[in-house]
């Protein structure tokens, strides 16, 4: 990598992935990242997760785990054995003790239970995205 292009890298926006099979889910919380500067895909299943991995490269993922076809959890374990570093926050209605544990063991990096605050969801993701001078 060039000092170039990681001048170009550090101006680019961070890129947020919202996995949810709620397309009113997707666009509430894409609308707030998008608000704050972030670039956003959406996927409204685990199957496309895994490949907007590919053509979308994301900083971060946010997941839910209650959707149809495969859940949550085996788009966590997808990504997590093709990308090690990749910030997996899930995103669930799942809320107990045990719910919780088994998303961080799934390979989850954060978990944050629905209904959640906006800016507890803008604070864990800047938390894990770090500052690096990018925007959002």
């Amino acid at each position: 990598m060039t000092p170039e292009t990681m001048e170009d890298d550090a101006k680019r926006p961070w890129k947020v992935l919202i996995v949810d099979d709620d397309p009113h889910h997707n666009k509430i919380v894409g609308d707030l990242l998008r608000s704050e500067g972030f670039r956003v895909e959406t996927a409204v299943d685990s199957p496309t997760a895994v490949h907007r991995n590919f053509d979308f490269k994301p900083d971060l993922v946010l997941l839910d785990i209650m959707m149809p076809k495969f859940d949550g959890t085996t788009a966590c374990h997808a990504l997590r054995e093709l990308r090690p570093d990749l910030p997996i926050v899930i995103v669930s209605a799942k809320d107990t003790p045990k719910d919780i544990l088994e998303g961080f063991d799934w390979g989850a990096t954060r978990y944050i239970t629905k209904p959640f605050d906006h800016e507890e969801l803008l604070h864990t993701i800047r938390a894990l995205l770090g500052s690096t001078g990018r925007r959002a």
